[in-house]
């Protein structure tokens, strides 16, 4: 059973025929390739319900916003937290530090290896919170099916890669 600070926490997820309602589909549909609009407040409180679940760690936030930091330190940021999953994600902030293989990391993208031997970065971590992530790059072997998955529910239906991925 949960506790209260786990229940706080907790997102809600409107029933799926509620959804598909307000996006004017059918379940069928939904199974279908084609495109539908979707109104963007819907759509913001579907990723802020996402964001709400990634693994949230304060004193990584802090450090790497330092704005944010002082915001929270003058007292016009409340909740570091809320604040991530009402503004923090859609401004491309992470919040917390990634699980990256350091190895695999390197041997899978040669140029961030090279950058590394060449001092250019520090660490494969630091590249993929920097930039890998936005760029599409793998972290570690573990997550390769998951990040797979949404490279191919975010393809472009012509070419087949996400938008904007070289």
């Amino acid at each position: 059973m949960p506790d209260d600070a786990t229940r706080s926490r907790q997102t809600f997820l409107p029933h799926i025929d509620q959804l598909l309602k307000s996006l004017r589909i059918t379940r069928e549909r939904l199974s279908s390739r084609s495109k539908i609009a979707v109104d963007t407040r819907l759509l913001r409180a579907l990723l802020q319900s996402l964001a709400a679940q990634a693994p949230f760690d304060q004193e990584f936030y802090l450090k790497a916003n330092p704005d944010i930091a002082a915001a929270f330190r003058a007292g016009q940021i409340p909740d570091l937290h809320v604040h991530y999953i009402e503004n923090g994600y859609f401004e491309g902030r992470a919040c917390a530090l990634p699980l990256v293989d350091e190895v695999f990391y390197a041997k899978s993208y040669p140029d961030i290896g090279v950058a590394i031997s060449r001092g250019e970065i520090s660490s494969a971590t630091e590249h993929y919170a920097q930039s890998g992530a936005a760029e599409g790059r793998i972290p570690s072997e573990a997550m390769r099916a998951e990040i797979d998955r949404w490279a191919a529910a975010l393809a472009d239906d012509q070419t087949g890669r996400a938008p904007g991925a070289a």
